[in-house]
């Protein structure tokens, strides 16, 4: 009797081990994924994720999170600004027309009003891409822009530098005026948050120059 007592608790005591190292095998593999989960959920590449969801459901205000406006839109415009401007002052140096400086001067006094204006526009466009709005037609000969495929970018690179990012993103709508397939952004956390948000379009003044011809 002695025997098969025994013989029953190390068959318990088996069990028992075996559950126990399932047990903490699986709660390792838990703990895997909840901590692989977290670093994800503070990365670029997560914030671009929920910013394309956020426009798709043409939620502007959860959309707006993930972009700062009026940075871009000022980055954007300067970037024009100085496209055009260098554009039109290297026409007027070659055409023989008289009062070439006088042109020159008059654009460069126009510039400043015209970066706002630009501003405007550019901010107004940006707040039409984050809230879903489903076309922004062109007025200077752009092609119809389907801006409800914004919401399917997604990161093909990417480079963290403590709370500052650079990353290139993918998944452009098509068509669009600038003919781009990928372009680059630079990303900032927010302060206090694991979220980032996107904060310069560094790539905007090539992209003039190619537009608009150097």
């Amino acid at each position: 009797m002695a025997t098969i007592s025994q013989r029953d608790a190390s068959k318990r005591y088996a069990t028992t081990r075996y559950w126990l190292v399932f047990a903490a095998l699986l709660c390792a593999v838990l703990a895997s994924l909840i901590f692989a989960w977290y670093r994800y959920s503070g990365t670029p590449e997560y914030s671009l994720s929920q910013l394309g969801k956020a426009v798709k459901a043409k939620n502007y205000g959860e959309a707006a999170k993930y972009v700062d406006e009026e940075r871009v839109a000022a980055d954007i415009s300067r970037s024009l600004t100085d496209v055009l401007l260098a554009r039109y002052t290297k026409n007027f140096q070659e055409d023989p027309f008289p009062f070439t400086k006088s042109r020159i001067e008059l654009l460069q006094e126009l510039a400043p009003k015209f970066n706002s204006w630009a501003q405007i526009g550019v901010r107004n466009a940006i707040r039409l891409l984050l809230s879903g709005n489903g076309i922004l037609t062109g007025t200077t000969g752009f092609k119809t822009f389907d801006a409800h495929n914004f919401s399917g970018l997604y990161p093909v690179r990417s480079e963290v530098h403590g709370d500052e990012a650079e990353v290139v993103v993918s998944g452009l709508p098509q068509p669009n005026p600038f003919d781009l397939t990928e372009i680059r952004i630079r990303m900032q956390r927010v302060p206090g948050t694991r979220r980032w948000r996107i904060e310069q379009v560094p790539d905007a003044k090539p992209i003039f120059l190619k537009y608009f011809g150097e």
